[in-house]
């Protein structure tokens, strides 16, 4: 996972500047809610979790990313529970939350179940959302880096 490259002070600025509590507080909401609901179907928890291969005790923000980040599991997720929204979940809010995870991480030192296994994870769904929150990320850094020039 290139996120987890991402130098610390750059983390947590772009969490101060980028995410707020507000933001971060929903999508974790959001998450958390969700993979409750998908564990209310067994069947589909489990299949849903064999898909990703994920660990046993994967904290359930991990989980929503890596269920989300797939496109077949999203789509059946939306599908199975009658979603009234598109196919996806904004890669957006993935993102900031791959983002926020990789912050915890390594700027707040927070062990997280499951996030050694989310950043050797390898799947095309994850990589764009990878690809997304570092992209996000050098455009923060850009952005730090410019300056004004009077002539």
């Amino acid at each position: 996972m290139n996120t987890f490259q991402i130098a610390e002070s750059a983390l947590a600025g772009y969490k101060a500047e980028h995410l707020s509590d507000d933001r971060i507080n929903a999508l974790v909401e959001q998450a958390n809610t969700q993979v409750d609901e998908i564990a209310q179907n067994q069947a589909l928890y489990d299949d849903f979790r064999s898909q990703v291969n994920a660990p046993e005790n994967t904290d359930k923000i991990i989980l929503w990313v890596l269920f989300m980040s797939n496109e077949d599991i999203c789509s059946e997720y939306i599908d199975a529970f009658d979603k009234d929204f598109t196919d996806t979940i904004p890669i957006s809010d993935i993102a900031d939350l791959l983002i926020y995870l990789v912050y915890m991480k390594k700027v707040k030192d927070t062990e997280l179940e499951g996030f050694d296994y989310l950043s050797d994870y390898e799947d095309e769904g994850l990589a764009d959302v990878d690809q997304y929150a570092l992209t996000n990320a050098f455009l923060y850094i850009q952005k730090l880096k410019e300056v004004q020039i009077d002539f």
